[in-house]
């Protein structure tokens, strides 16, 4: 992640939590099998955009090994895809997948204007983050504020 990229994920976490909302992920996988094509990964916070890089993180972390470089984006990210996607778009070592696949969707997409790819059974929306409100009005010593008639 370079600095532009980290002020824009920090500015979008900050304006969430001023605005007391909080990511929200509704949906459910319609195994489709397109969020396993032309994705960019992320190693140490760092988007790949070099082939020695990835060579690097596959030595360190063989679970990467089931992704090949496919292309790149238009800012130079390099794309990938995964060899374990069967034709029917499931995974052929679903048992065996890297956590990268079994936190998807997660939340950081949508912080770093990322995009689920289209036809995707998962959708992501910000909402009013009620447990937040709730716990503040919990913790809030004056009875008016927190909604509460006083006696």
């Amino acid at each position: 992640m370079n600095f532009f990229e980290y002020l824009r994920f920090n500015y979008r976490k900050w304006r969430l939590k001023r605005n007391r909302q909080t990511v929200v992920i509704r949906g459910s996988c319609n195994m489709c099998g397109r969020c396993c094509q032309n994705i960019c990964l992320q190693v140490d916070g760092k988007w790949l955009k070099k082939e020695q890089h990835f060579g690097k993180a596959v030595r360190e972390d063989n679970s990467l090994a089931r992704f090949i470089i496919c292309g790149r984006t238009e800012e130079g990210y390099l794309q990938f895809s995964c060899t374990c996607l069967k034709e029917n778009g499931t995974c052929n070592d679903y048992e065996n997948r890297p956590p990268l696949c079994r936190k998807f969707p997660a939340p950081s997409i949508f912080l770093q204007l990322g995009e689920l790819p289209q036809g995707c059974g998962f959708r992501m929306s910000t909402e009013v983050d009620f447990e937040q409100i709730l716990q503040e009005a919990v913790d809030n010593n004056d009875r008016i504020n927190s909604g509460h008639i006083p006696k």
